[in-house]
Formats: structure tokens, C-alpha cells, sequence
């Protein structure tokens, strides 16, 4: 056997050496200790975030530069075990319930496996038949979102979701995957698109997410699918962004919120915006530049020409996460997750049944008695009357005037305009009434919602007036 024999010994470092402070960025995950990786595992099945564990164990070394790994360390133990979960047991009962699921429905209930090149589950893909049929009637617009994470492997749970005629969330289908890369996306996508006979939406709503919008460009592309990013999003940086402008411009916000929000088409907003680049030198200013780069996919004045059932955000994804919390914990496995998404969906799904039986049987209550009114009632269920009815009441404070010689032949012009307020601060909207009653409001809240604007609706009660006007003086 050979041996080695130490004969001298060289103290001096024949590299840069490393203050303690940054110790922490070697990559050093495999010096996190049994006990530690045990806790971290806790920690993640009991839903707390990486940063909130990174906290906690560097409370307990005295200060983060004695831990020896940083957030990143963290992170490759719960993807190891993501990686573990699907050789469980538990991904097998759960992979035989969703067998089951699609044999009791006789082959309608939908599901999907991905698996790597080792043969390990990464991706699940599940929708219900009823979910199917709720998709050809409702499926035009529909929220992604992945931030759902209460299960017992801090996977992402994407809910793909939609709105009803009662304005409810409903539910398109489910989704668990490993990871949230580009190609997790794509196979999502395509997977879900499968279930829905390959039947896109016209609006998709998410956040900023960087992969899934290239997912989505190459799986549900313009103009057939029109990606749109969350307002909500959006807005809830301006403070932060622009605390700078706001804080030494008092002004600046209500130029700014009056470009963003009230412009009524792309040469209005172009427009403003320009100007306020310009009055506050702003062309070097990285995020508004972004910001824009993106418009068409936040501001109003370009997103309000699709039909996205009046949604700007993705809340209706985010309460559905809320309404989940009621079945699913930190704890629950793939098999229990499955059965208690089956149960959310089962309550959505009653939930709507008896809210189409309350709309059939109540009677509308009718506020002006037009005959408009009338009609809307008797044509909408009781939820989206009581949105008409909105727009009906806010009707009554705007006048109808026609625009001679600025039209043509195959169509008129109207001015509406709110009389309640000064003429200087006046809006004027442009109602076009085209041949065989086709009408457009420059709005375009009907376009955006599916909801008749408030000026359309003072158009039609001037001309229904008019018109009981003139039958009752002939006759």
C-alpha cells in the first residue's frame, strides 16, 4: 500500500483572500449541515418564505457571514426536494386519483404527466370536464398565475382562471410544476390548450413574469391572443419608482395619473407622455423607459380596445388563491391536493348553479322605469343589471349633441358630455351611430367589458324619447 509522507508545509495563500462579510457567496451548499438541511425542509413545509429562513438561521450563527452558504444554498435544498417529491409515494397516489378522476368520467376528465429524462414526474396539468364546458362559454379572457404556493413542497400551483355572467371566478384548470422556467411555461400552455380543444383566449392576464410571457408569445400568439400585464402590478411600484418626481413635483402626479388612466387612445396618451418627458427630462429614466417600451400591454388606451371582461388586474387569480386557503395547508401532499382542489371547484361550481336559479326567479327593481331599463332587465342576469344600472344612473348627468357635417353617409356623430360640470372641464366622447344601428363610443367600455357605457346609454334614452315624442304626437 502506498504512503504519503508530508515533508514541508506552505502557510502563505496563493490567492486573494475573501473578507468574512462575503464568505457567505461561495458555493458552499454542501456544508449545510444534517440538523440545518432537516430545518430548512421544516421551514419549508411549513410554508415561510427563503429570505424569512435565511433570517432566522443567521440570527442563530450571529449574523450571515458565520452561516458559510447564502440564499441561493437555500434555494437548491427545496429543488432537491421538489426533485425527491415525485419518487414518493405520495405522487403515486396522487398520479392514481387523477387515473380514477379520468375513468369515473368516462375518459372526459383531462390530465397531463411531464417527466424528465430520469422518468421523475415535473409537471402536472389536470381539468375538470366541468371546467371544460365553463371554458367554451366563458373563455375568452383568462388570469395566469403561479405565485400559489401552500403545499407541502413550495411547488407553484398555476390557476388558470376566468369570470362568469355573475361576474364569479370560475375555474379553467390546474396546474403543479417543479420549477417556473420558460419551457415549465411553454408545456403548461400547449397542455392546457390541448384540454380546451386548442381553443385560445382572445386576452391573457399576468404579471411581469419574464418566461411565461415568452411562453405565452410563442404558444398563444398576436393577434390571435392578446398578452396583457397586470395593472396592479404596474402601478404599486410608482411610488417607489417615482418617489423622486413626487416628492419635488407636487404636480407631477396628476399629470402623470391623467396620462396613464385617462387617455382615451394611443395619439392622446403619445401625446401627454411626450410632454411629460420632456417638461421633467425624463428620457434617461430607466424604468418609466421600460414602462413604456410596453404600453400596449398596460395602458388603457391601447388594452381597452380587447375585450377582457372588464379586468385589468389579476385579482380574480389572486382571491381564487384566497378562496384555496379554506382547503389546502403548508402540509397538504399531491394526492390530498388534488381531492381538495376537486372540493374548491365543486363549491365554485353550485355556487354558480344556485346563483342562475336566484337571477331566474328574483324580480329586477327598476330605478327610472324607461323603457330601456326594462329591456336590460329582462335580458341580463341580476348581477350585470345592477352594473347597467350604474351606468344608467350616471347617464342621467350627460347631454346628447349632434355633429352636423362630421360624418358621412353611413354614419353620425354625436357629443356627449357631462353637464354637471363647468364647459371648461368638460370631456366631450364621441358617439358614432353607423348604418343597421351599429354603435361605438370613444370609451370603448363596451369593447373592454362587454358593458354598455354610460354614453351610449344617453344616446339611445334621447332617441327613445324622441321617438315616443313623435308617435304620440301622429297619432
Amino acid at each position: 500500500m502506498d504512503k504519503w509522507q508530508i515533508s514541508s508545509v506552505d502557510l502563505e495563500h496563493n490567492h486573494k483572500l475573501v473578507s468574512p462579510k462575503k464568505v457567505q457567496f461561495f458555493q458552499r451548499s454542501l456544508n449545510i449541515d444534517p440538523m440545518t438541511r432537516s430545518l430548512i425542509e421544516l421551514f419549508n413545509e411549513s410554508g415561510i418564505e427563503t429570505n424569512k429562513v435565511m433570517k432566522f438561521l443567521s440570527e442563530t450563527k450571529g449574523g450571515v457571514e458565520n452561516l458559510g452558504f447564502s440564499n441561493q444554498d437555500v434555494r437548491n435544498v427545496i429543488r432537491d426536494i421538489r426533485h425527491r417529491v415525485f419518487d414518493s409515494g405520495d405522487a403515486e397516489c396522487g398520479l392514481l386519483l387523477l387515473r380514477e378522476l379520468q375513468e369515473n368520467s368516462f375518459g372526459n376528465f383531462f390530465y397531463r404527466v411531464d417527466v424528465d429524462n430520469e422518468n421523475r414526474v415535473r409537471g402536472l396539468v389536470w381539468v375538470d370536464p366541468r371546467s371544460m364546458n365553463t371554458y367554451k362559454n366563458f373563455g375568452d379572457v383568462v388570469t395566469f398565475d403561479s405565485t400559489y404556493r401552500t403545499n407541502r413542497y413550495f411547488m407553484p400551483f398555476i390557476l388558470i382562471t376566468g369570470v362568469n355572467h355573475h361576474y364569479q371566478n370560475i375555474l379553467f384548470g390546474f396546474a403543479l410544476v417543479r420549477d417556473e422556467t420558460e419551457a415549465s411555461s411553454k408545456w403548461v400552455l400547449r397542455t392546457w390548450l390541448e384540454a380546451v380543444d386548442n381553443k385560445p383566449p382572445r386576452t391573457i392576464i399576468t404579471d411581469q413574469d419574464i418566461a411565461l410571457g415568452n411562453a405565452i408569445a410563442e404558444v398563444m400568439p398576436m393577434p390571435q391572443t392578446k398578452h396583457t400585464y397586470c395593472t396592479w402590478h404596474i402601478s404599486s411600484k410608482f411610488l417607489e419608482k417615482l418617489s423622486y418626481l413626487y416628492t419635488n413635483y407636487p404636480e407631477f402626479k396628476t399629470e402623470f395619473n391623467a396620462c396613464v388612466y385617462k387617455s382615451l387612445t394611443p395619439t392622446e396618451f403619445e401625446g401627454r407622455w411626450e410632454q411629460l418627458v420632456e417638461k421633467y427630462d425624463l428620457e434617461d429614466h430607466a424604468w418609466l423607459n421600460d414602462m413604456y417600451a410596453i404600453r400596449t400591454q398596460w395602458i388603457g388606451a391601447y388594452t381597452k380596445q380587447q375585450f377582457s371582461a372588464g379586468m385589468t388586474t389579476t385579482s380574480r387569480s389572486e382571491s381564487t388563491n384566497s378562496f384555496f386557503d379554506e382547503y389546502v395547508q403548508s402540509s397538504t401532499g399531491l394526492k390530498e391536493f388534488i381531492e381538495k382542489s376537486q372540493k374548491a371547484l365543486e363549491t365554485q361550481y353550485l355556487k354558480e348553479v344556485k346563483t342562475d336559479y336566484d337571477s331566474e326567479q328574483s324580480e329586477r327593481r327598476l330605478v327610472l322605469h324607461s323603457s330601456l331599463e326594462m329591456h336590460a332587465s329582462e335580458i341580463y342576469t341580476k348581477e350585470m343589471f345592477k352594473h347597467f344600472q350604474k351606468e344608467l344612473m350616471k347617464s342621467t348627468c350627460y347631454i346628447v349633441n349632434s355633429v352636423k357635417n362630421n360624418g358621412t353617409y353611413m354614419s353620425k356623430l354625436y357629443l356627449v358630455e357631462k353637464a354637471t360640470l363647468p364647459e371648461n372641464c368638460r370631456r366631450k366622447y364621441r358617439v358614432t351611430v353607423f348604418m343597421y344601428e351599429k354603435i361605438e363610443c370613444s370609451c370603448k367600455k363596451f369593447e373592454h367589458s362587454g358593458m354598455i357605457c354610460k354614453h351610449i346609454i344617453r344616446y339611445l334614452d334621447k332617441k327613445t324619447k324622441n321617438q315616443d315624442t313623435g308617435k304620440s304626437h301622429h297619432g
